[in-house]
Protein backbone atom coordinates (compact mmCIF):
# COMPACT_ATOMS: atom_id res chain seq x y z
CA UNK A 1 0.00 0.00 0.00
CA UNK A 2 1.44 3.37 -1.04
CA UNK A 3 2.11 5.89 1.71
CA UNK A 4 -0.16 8.92 1.44
CA UNK A 5 1.76 12.03 0.36
CA UNK A 6 1.96 14.88 2.83
CA UNK A 7 -0.02 17.96 1.80
CA UNK A 8 2.12 20.83 0.54
CA UNK A 9 1.68 24.55 1.04
CA UNK A 10 0.88 25.94 -2.41
CA UNK A 11 -0.31 29.46 -1.62
CA UNK A 12 -0.31 31.86 1.33
CA UNK A 13 -2.27 35.10 1.75
CA UNK A 14 -0.49 37.59 4.02
CA UNK A 15 -1.95 40.92 5.19
CA UNK A 16 0.21 43.92 6.14
CA UNK A 17 -2.35 45.54 8.49
CA UNK A 18 -1.22 48.94 9.90
CA UNK A 19 1.89 50.11 7.97
CA UNK A 20 4.11 50.99 10.95
CA UNK A 21 3.75 47.47 12.37
CA UNK A 22 4.55 45.97 9.00
CA UNK A 23 7.81 47.85 8.46
CA UNK A 24 9.52 46.71 11.66
CA UNK A 25 7.92 43.31 12.17
CA UNK A 26 5.59 41.67 9.69
CA UNK A 27 7.66 42.39 6.58
CA UNK A 28 10.40 40.14 7.96
CA UNK A 29 7.98 37.26 8.44
CA UNK A 30 6.95 37.86 4.83
CA UNK A 31 10.61 37.87 3.81
CA UNK A 32 11.19 34.46 5.41
CA UNK A 33 8.00 33.03 3.92
CA UNK A 34 8.80 34.23 0.40
CA UNK A 35 12.09 32.37 0.39
CA UNK A 36 10.20 29.08 0.44
CA UNK A 37 6.47 29.46 -0.28
CA UNK A 38 4.42 31.32 -2.91
CA UNK A 39 2.74 34.26 -1.21
CA UNK A 40 0.23 36.97 -2.13
CA UNK A 41 0.51 40.22 -0.15
CA UNK A 42 -2.66 42.08 0.78
CA UNK A 43 -1.27 45.52 1.44
CA UNK A 44 -2.13 48.86 3.00
CA UNK A 45 -0.43 51.92 1.52
CA UNK A 46 3.21 51.72 2.60
CA UNK A 47 6.10 54.15 2.63
CA UNK A 48 7.96 54.39 -0.70
CA UNK A 49 11.07 52.77 0.73
CA UNK A 50 9.18 49.66 1.83
CA UNK A 51 7.30 49.44 -1.47
CA UNK A 52 10.60 49.51 -3.34
CA UNK A 53 11.98 46.73 -1.15
CA UNK A 54 8.93 44.54 -1.75
CA UNK A 55 9.45 44.81 -5.51
CA UNK A 56 12.97 43.43 -5.20
CA UNK A 57 12.71 39.82 -6.41
CA UNK A 58 16.09 38.97 -4.94
CA UNK A 59 14.73 39.73 -1.48
CA UNK A 60 11.21 38.39 -2.01
CA UNK A 61 11.61 35.70 -4.69
CA UNK A 62 8.22 34.02 -4.21
CA UNK A 63 6.13 37.12 -3.60
CA UNK A 64 3.79 36.74 -6.57
CA UNK A 65 1.47 39.72 -6.30
CA UNK A 66 0.64 42.76 -4.16
CA UNK A 67 -3.06 43.61 -3.83
CA UNK A 68 -4.08 46.97 -2.27
CA UNK A 69 -6.53 46.77 0.64
CA UNK A 70 -6.76 50.34 2.06
CA UNK A 71 -8.64 49.45 5.22
CA UNK A 72 -6.53 51.83 7.33
CA UNK A 73 -5.07 53.97 4.53
CA UNK A 74 -6.27 55.47 1.25
CA UNK A 75 -9.42 57.51 0.52
CA UNK A 76 -11.99 57.94 3.28
CA UNK A 77 -15.31 56.13 2.91
CA UNK A 78 -18.40 55.96 5.10
CA UNK A 79 -18.52 52.91 7.36
CA UNK A 80 -21.12 50.97 5.38
CA UNK A 81 -19.43 51.60 2.02
CA UNK A 82 -16.08 50.51 3.46
CA UNK A 83 -17.73 47.43 4.96
CA UNK A 84 -19.11 46.41 1.54
CA UNK A 85 -15.73 47.06 -0.08
CA UNK A 86 -13.78 44.98 2.45
CA UNK A 87 -16.34 42.18 2.35
CA UNK A 88 -16.15 41.93 -1.43
CA UNK A 89 -12.36 42.17 -1.51
CA UNK A 90 -11.94 39.42 1.09
CA UNK A 91 -14.40 37.18 -0.72
CA UNK A 92 -12.77 37.78 -4.11
CA UNK A 93 -9.19 37.09 -3.01
CA UNK A 94 -10.16 33.85 -1.24
CA UNK A 95 -12.13 32.65 -4.28
CA UNK A 96 -9.41 33.64 -6.75
CA UNK A 97 -6.34 32.27 -4.94
CA UNK A 98 -7.86 29.49 -2.82
CA UNK A 99 -4.97 29.75 -0.34
CA UNK A 100 -3.75 27.00 1.97
CA UNK A 101 -2.85 29.51 4.70
CA UNK A 102 -4.29 32.95 5.52
CA UNK A 103 -2.34 35.33 7.81
CA UNK A 104 -3.91 38.63 8.92
CA UNK A 105 -2.70 40.41 12.03
CA UNK A 106 -5.72 39.61 14.20
CA UNK A 107 -9.04 37.77 14.19
CA UNK A 108 -10.83 40.44 16.21
CA UNK A 109 -9.52 43.95 15.38
CA UNK A 110 -10.33 44.55 11.70
CA UNK A 111 -13.29 44.02 9.41
CA UNK A 112 -11.08 42.83 6.59
CA UNK A 113 -9.45 40.25 8.84
CA UNK A 114 -12.83 39.02 10.06
CA UNK A 115 -14.16 38.60 6.51
CA UNK A 116 -10.90 37.05 5.35
CA UNK A 117 -11.13 34.38 8.03
CA UNK A 118 -14.84 33.87 7.42
CA UNK A 119 -14.20 32.89 3.79
CA UNK A 120 -10.94 31.07 4.58
CA UNK A 121 -12.84 28.86 7.01
CA UNK A 122 -15.25 27.82 4.27
CA UNK A 123 -12.41 26.45 2.12
CA UNK A 124 -10.73 24.87 5.17
CA UNK A 125 -7.60 27.02 4.90
CA UNK A 126 -5.24 27.24 7.89
CA UNK A 127 -5.85 30.52 9.72
CA UNK A 128 -2.94 32.05 11.64
CA UNK A 129 -2.71 35.40 13.42
CA UNK A 130 0.68 36.77 14.34
CA UNK A 131 1.67 39.41 16.91
CA UNK A 132 3.17 42.60 15.49
CA UNK A 133 3.23 45.11 18.37
CA UNK A 134 3.80 45.30 22.10
CA UNK A 135 1.04 43.43 23.93
CA UNK A 136 -0.27 44.82 27.21
CA UNK A 137 -3.47 42.80 27.58
CA UNK A 138 -7.08 43.94 27.38
CA UNK A 139 -7.62 43.51 31.13
CA UNK A 140 -5.05 46.26 31.70
CA UNK A 141 -5.90 48.55 28.80
CA UNK A 142 -9.69 48.42 29.29
CA UNK A 143 -9.93 50.73 32.36
CA UNK A 144 -7.49 53.22 30.80
CA UNK A 145 -9.46 53.42 27.53
CA UNK A 146 -12.76 53.78 29.37
CA UNK A 147 -11.47 56.63 31.53
CA UNK A 148 -9.94 58.36 28.50
CA UNK A 149 -13.24 58.19 26.60
CA UNK A 150 -15.16 59.40 29.67
CA UNK A 151 -13.06 62.57 29.81
CA UNK A 152 -12.64 63.20 26.08
CA UNK A 153 -16.03 62.33 24.63
CA UNK A 154 -18.46 63.66 27.23
CA UNK A 155 -18.87 67.09 28.89
CA UNK A 156 -17.07 67.63 32.18
CA UNK A 157 -20.17 68.87 34.02
CA UNK A 158 -21.55 65.30 34.02
CA UNK A 159 -20.58 63.14 37.04
CA UNK A 160 -17.77 60.71 36.25
CA UNK A 161 -19.88 57.67 37.14
CA UNK A 162 -22.49 58.77 34.60
CA UNK A 163 -19.86 59.40 31.93
CA UNK A 164 -18.47 55.90 32.52
CA UNK A 165 -22.00 54.54 32.17
CA UNK A 166 -22.34 56.35 28.83
CA UNK A 167 -18.96 54.95 27.76
CA UNK A 168 -20.22 51.45 28.53
CA UNK A 169 -23.40 52.05 26.52
CA UNK A 170 -21.35 53.44 23.65
CA UNK A 171 -19.07 50.38 23.70
CA UNK A 172 -21.97 47.93 23.53
CA UNK A 173 -23.53 49.85 20.66
CA UNK A 174 -20.17 49.86 18.84
CA UNK A 175 -19.74 46.14 19.46
CA UNK A 176 -23.22 45.38 18.11
CA UNK A 177 -22.62 47.59 15.06
CA UNK A 178 -19.19 46.14 14.28
CA UNK A 179 -19.80 42.44 14.88
CA UNK A 180 -23.52 42.15 14.08
CA UNK A 181 -25.02 44.93 11.96
CA UNK A 182 -22.17 45.34 9.45
CA UNK A 183 -21.98 41.68 8.41
CA UNK A 184 -25.78 41.48 8.23
CA UNK A 185 -25.85 44.41 5.76
CA UNK A 186 -23.83 42.31 3.27
CA UNK A 187 -25.86 39.15 3.77
CA UNK A 188 -23.50 37.44 6.20
CA UNK A 189 -24.13 36.03 9.66
CA UNK A 190 -22.88 38.10 12.60
CA UNK A 191 -19.33 37.57 13.80
CA UNK A 192 -19.99 35.47 16.87
CA UNK A 193 -17.16 35.08 19.35
CA UNK A 194 -15.92 35.63 22.89
CA UNK A 195 -13.50 38.45 22.09
CA UNK A 196 -14.25 42.06 21.22
CA UNK A 197 -11.77 44.81 20.44
CA UNK A 198 -14.49 47.37 21.20
CA UNK A 199 -15.50 45.94 24.57
CA UNK A 200 -11.80 45.35 25.34
CA UNK A 201 -12.67 41.75 26.05
CA UNK A 202 -10.47 38.77 25.22
CA UNK A 203 -7.77 38.96 22.59
CA UNK A 204 -6.76 37.88 19.11
CA UNK A 205 -6.86 34.12 18.70
CA UNK A 206 -10.25 33.62 20.36
CA UNK A 207 -12.36 33.74 17.21
CA UNK A 208 -11.67 32.02 13.87
CA UNK A 209 -7.88 31.81 14.11
CA UNK A 210 -6.56 28.26 14.36
CA UNK A 211 -3.38 29.57 15.99
CA UNK A 212 -2.09 32.80 17.54
CA UNK A 213 1.67 33.37 17.28
CA UNK A 214 3.32 35.51 19.97
CA UNK A 215 6.83 36.89 20.57
CA UNK A 216 7.74 35.43 23.95
CA UNK A 217 6.70 33.64 27.11
CA UNK A 218 5.67 37.04 28.53
CA UNK A 219 3.24 37.55 25.63
CA UNK A 220 2.11 33.91 25.81
CA UNK A 221 1.00 34.49 29.41
CA UNK A 222 -0.75 37.76 28.54
CA UNK A 223 -2.80 36.15 25.76
CA UNK A 224 -3.53 33.16 28.01
CA UNK A 225 -4.70 35.48 30.79
CA UNK A 226 -6.96 37.32 28.32
CA UNK A 227 -8.69 34.04 27.47
CA UNK A 228 -6.89 32.63 24.41
CA UNK A 229 -6.76 28.80 24.69
CA UNK A 230 -3.27 27.40 25.37
CA UNK A 231 -3.58 24.95 22.47
CA UNK A 232 -3.81 27.89 20.05
CA UNK A 233 -0.70 29.68 21.32
CA UNK A 234 2.81 29.26 19.89
CA UNK A 235 5.98 31.33 20.20
CA UNK A 236 8.11 32.77 17.42
CA UNK A 237 10.62 35.39 18.51
CA UNK A 238 10.37 38.87 16.99
CA UNK A 239 12.26 38.97 13.64
CA UNK A 240 14.67 41.56 15.05
CA UNK A 241 15.65 38.94 17.61
CA UNK A 242 16.54 36.55 14.80
CA UNK A 243 18.39 36.46 11.47
CA UNK A 244 16.24 39.11 9.69
CA UNK A 245 17.67 41.79 11.99
CA UNK A 246 20.87 41.96 9.94
CA UNK A 247 18.87 42.52 6.75
CA UNK A 248 16.67 45.13 8.47
CA UNK A 249 19.79 47.09 9.44
CA UNK A 250 21.28 46.78 5.96
CA UNK A 251 18.16 47.84 4.08
CA UNK A 252 16.68 50.54 6.29
CA UNK A 253 19.37 51.81 8.62
CA UNK A 254 22.91 51.62 7.23
CA UNK A 255 22.26 54.66 5.04
CA UNK A 256 21.71 56.78 8.16
CA UNK A 257 25.33 56.47 9.24
CA UNK A 258 26.46 58.92 6.58
CA UNK A 259 23.97 61.54 7.80
CA UNK A 260 25.07 61.40 11.43
CA UNK A 261 27.64 64.08 12.16
CA UNK A 262 30.13 64.04 15.01
CA UNK A 263 27.45 64.74 17.61
CA UNK A 264 25.65 62.89 20.37
CA UNK A 265 21.91 62.50 20.02
CA UNK A 266 18.95 61.92 22.32
CA UNK A 267 15.80 60.67 20.62
CA UNK A 268 12.61 61.41 22.55
CA UNK A 269 9.46 59.48 21.72
CA UNK A 270 6.38 61.69 22.15
CA UNK A 271 3.22 59.63 22.75
CA UNK A 272 -0.26 60.25 21.41
CA UNK A 273 -1.79 60.29 24.90
CA UNK A 274 -2.54 63.89 25.93
CA UNK A 275 -4.24 63.00 29.22
CA UNK A 276 -3.50 60.33 31.81
CA UNK A 277 -4.57 58.92 35.18
CA UNK A 278 -2.77 58.30 38.46
CA UNK A 279 -2.36 54.61 39.27
CA UNK A 280 -3.23 55.12 42.92
CA UNK A 281 -6.71 56.63 42.53
CA UNK A 282 -7.30 57.09 38.76
CA UNK A 283 -7.39 60.87 39.19
CA UNK A 284 -6.96 62.88 36.00
CA UNK A 285 -3.66 64.13 34.62
CA UNK A 286 -4.94 66.91 32.37
CA UNK A 287 -3.69 67.89 28.95
CA UNK A 288 -2.15 71.04 30.43
CA UNK A 289 -0.35 69.01 33.12
CA UNK A 290 0.86 66.54 30.52
CA UNK A 291 2.27 69.21 28.22
CA UNK A 292 3.85 71.04 31.17
CA UNK A 293 5.51 67.79 32.26
CA UNK A 294 6.81 67.10 28.75
CA UNK A 295 8.25 70.61 28.57
CA UNK A 296 9.93 70.26 31.98
CA UNK A 297 11.46 66.89 31.07
CA UNK A 298 12.88 68.20 27.79
CA UNK A 299 14.36 71.22 29.60
CA UNK A 300 15.89 68.91 32.21
CA UNK A 301 17.46 66.67 29.57
CA UNK A 302 18.82 69.74 27.80
CA UNK A 303 20.25 71.02 31.07
CA UNK A 304 22.06 67.75 31.92
CA UNK A 305 23.16 67.12 28.30
CA UNK A 306 23.67 70.72 27.08
CA UNK A 307 25.66 69.99 23.93
CA UNK A 308 23.60 67.03 22.75
CA UNK A 309 21.25 67.19 19.77
CA UNK A 310 17.65 66.32 20.72
CA UNK A 311 15.20 64.85 18.23
CA UNK A 312 11.57 64.64 19.31
CA UNK A 313 9.60 62.06 17.32
CA UNK A 314 5.82 62.47 17.83
CA UNK A 315 3.36 59.61 17.45
CA UNK A 316 1.88 59.47 13.90
CA UNK A 317 -1.58 60.42 15.22
CA UNK A 318 -0.33 63.49 17.11
CA UNK A 319 -2.69 66.49 17.07
CA UNK A 320 -1.60 70.16 17.06
CA UNK A 321 1.79 69.33 15.62
CA UNK A 322 2.66 72.93 14.75
CA UNK A 323 1.99 74.10 18.32
CA UNK A 324 4.05 71.25 19.78
CA UNK A 325 6.91 71.91 17.38
CA UNK A 326 7.00 75.62 18.20
CA UNK A 327 6.85 74.98 21.95
CA UNK A 328 9.69 72.45 22.14
CA UNK A 329 11.98 74.11 19.60
CA UNK A 330 11.74 77.36 21.59
CA UNK A 331 13.78 75.70 24.35
CA UNK A 332 16.94 75.40 22.28
CA UNK A 333 18.22 75.52 18.72
CA UNK A 334 19.56 72.00 19.29
CA UNK A 335 16.02 70.62 19.62
CA UNK A 336 14.15 69.48 16.51
CA UNK A 337 10.61 68.13 16.40
CA UNK A 338 10.42 65.86 13.35
CA UNK A 339 7.52 64.92 11.10
CA UNK A 340 5.20 62.48 12.94
CA UNK A 341 4.84 60.40 9.76
CA UNK A 342 8.55 59.65 9.46
CA UNK A 343 9.59 56.13 10.49
CA UNK A 344 10.47 55.89 14.18
CA UNK A 345 13.15 53.28 13.49
CA UNK A 346 15.32 55.86 11.73
CA UNK A 347 15.42 58.15 14.78
CA UNK A 348 15.98 55.17 17.05
CA UNK A 349 19.00 54.32 14.94
CA UNK A 350 20.36 57.87 14.98
CA UNK A 351 19.91 58.30 18.73
CA UNK A 352 22.63 57.40 21.22
CA UNK A 353 19.91 57.37 23.87
CA UNK A 354 16.17 56.69 23.38
CA UNK A 355 13.69 58.09 25.90
CA UNK A 356 9.93 57.49 26.03
CA UNK A 357 8.11 60.56 27.36
CA UNK A 358 5.04 59.90 29.56
CA UNK A 359 2.78 58.07 28.92
CA UNK A 360 5.55 55.67 27.96
CA UNK A 361 3.44 52.68 26.92
CA UNK A 362 3.92 52.40 23.15
CA UNK A 363 5.49 49.73 20.97
CA UNK A 364 8.30 52.10 19.98
CA UNK A 365 10.50 51.43 23.02
CA UNK A 366 9.96 47.70 22.65
CA UNK A 367 11.10 47.93 19.02
CA UNK A 368 14.08 50.04 20.09
CA UNK A 369 15.13 47.38 22.60
CA UNK A 370 15.32 44.87 19.73
CA UNK A 371 16.72 47.20 17.10
CA UNK A 372 19.47 48.69 19.30
CA UNK A 373 19.82 46.46 22.39
CA UNK A 374 23.17 48.02 23.26
CA UNK A 375 21.80 51.57 23.67
CA UNK A 376 20.33 53.16 26.82
CA UNK A 377 16.54 53.00 26.43
CA UNK A 378 14.50 54.81 29.08
CA UNK A 379 10.78 54.62 29.90
CA UNK A 380 9.58 57.54 32.05
CA UNK A 381 6.74 57.23 34.56
CA UNK A 382 7.27 60.31 36.72
CA UNK A 383 3.56 60.67 37.58
CA UNK A 384 3.05 56.98 38.47
CA UNK A 385 0.36 56.59 35.85
CA UNK A 386 -2.13 53.93 34.95
CA UNK A 387 -0.27 51.85 32.30
CA UNK A 388 2.85 53.92 33.02
CA UNK A 389 4.71 50.95 34.49
CA UNK A 390 4.38 48.42 31.68
CA UNK A 391 8.13 48.64 31.05
CA UNK A 392 9.00 47.99 34.68
CA UNK A 393 11.35 44.96 34.76
CA UNK A 394 11.16 44.81 30.96
CA UNK A 395 14.25 43.33 29.35
CA UNK A 396 16.66 45.98 28.00
CA UNK A 397 14.59 49.01 29.09
CA UNK A 398 15.35 51.29 32.05
CA UNK A 399 12.13 52.16 33.89
CA UNK A 400 12.38 55.48 35.78
CA UNK A 401 9.67 56.81 38.09
CA UNK A 402 11.56 59.60 39.89
CA UNK A 403 13.22 62.75 38.57
CA UNK A 404 16.36 62.18 40.64
CA UNK A 405 16.79 58.76 39.04
CA UNK A 406 16.47 60.35 35.60
CA UNK A 407 19.14 62.94 36.47
CA UNK A 408 21.42 60.20 37.77
CA UNK A 409 21.02 58.10 34.60
CA UNK A 410 21.60 61.11 32.34
CA UNK A 411 24.76 62.04 34.26
CA UNK A 412 26.11 58.52 33.85
CA UNK A 413 25.30 58.63 30.13
CA UNK A 414 27.03 61.99 29.72
CA UNK A 415 30.20 60.53 31.32
CA UNK A 416 29.99 57.29 29.28
CA UNK A 417 29.64 55.43 32.59
CA UNK A 418 26.15 53.98 32.09
CA UNK A 419 25.86 50.17 32.07
CA UNK A 420 22.66 48.48 30.93
CA UNK A 421 20.88 46.19 33.36
CA UNK A 422 19.53 42.89 32.15
CA UNK A 423 16.84 40.90 33.93
CA UNK A 424 16.85 38.01 31.48
CA UNK A 425 16.03 34.65 33.07
CA UNK A 426 17.29 31.84 30.86
CA UNK A 427 15.37 29.21 32.78
CA UNK A 428 12.02 30.90 32.08
CA UNK A 429 12.46 30.46 28.35
CA UNK A 430 13.02 26.70 28.60
CA UNK A 431 9.57 26.05 30.03
CA UNK A 432 7.82 26.44 26.67
CA UNK A 433 10.57 25.17 24.39
CA UNK A 434 8.25 22.67 22.70
CA UNK A 435 5.97 25.52 21.62
CA UNK A 436 8.68 27.71 20.10
CA UNK A 437 9.88 27.96 16.49
CA UNK A 438 13.18 29.12 15.02
CA UNK A 439 11.72 30.86 11.94
CA UNK A 440 8.46 31.51 10.10
CA UNK A 441 8.66 28.75 7.43
CA UNK A 442 9.34 26.13 10.11
CA UNK A 443 6.33 27.37 12.05
CA UNK A 444 4.07 27.28 8.98
CA UNK A 445 5.15 23.78 7.97
CA UNK A 446 4.58 22.39 11.46
CA UNK A 447 1.15 23.99 11.94
CA UNK A 448 0.03 23.11 8.41
CA UNK A 449 0.93 19.46 8.94
CA UNK A 450 -0.58 19.54 12.43
CA UNK A 451 -3.85 20.66 10.86
CA UNK A 452 -3.85 17.44 8.83
CA UNK A 453 -2.64 15.41 11.83
CA UNK A 454 0.68 14.62 10.17
CA UNK A 455 3.71 14.87 12.40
Amino acid sequence: MMKEAKPKIKKILFYTSIPRGFRTTLIWHLYEISQKYPVILLSEELDSETEKILNNKKLFPKLEEIIPVRQFTGPKMNLFAKNRYLYKLAKDVIEKYHPDIVMPLSDTHSLFGLYLFRFAKRIKALKITIQATLEIGTKKTGPYVDLTNAYIRFPSFLPLWFRLFLVKCRKYFGHFLFYWILPLTVGEKPFFGKSSCILRKGNSGMRDADYQIVFSKRDYNIYLNDGVPAEKLYILAHPLNREPRELFNKIYLNKLKRYKKNERIVTLMLPEATIGFKRENCSLISKEEREKAWFAIVKLIKQVLPRWKIYIKPHPDTKNFDKIKESFESISENIEVVNPQEPADEYIEMGDVIVGLPLSASTTLFTASLQCPEKPIVALDLHHELLGDIYKDFEGIEYIDEERKLIGILNLISKNSYLKKYNYNKESKKELKEKEFINTPTMLKYLFQKKYEIY
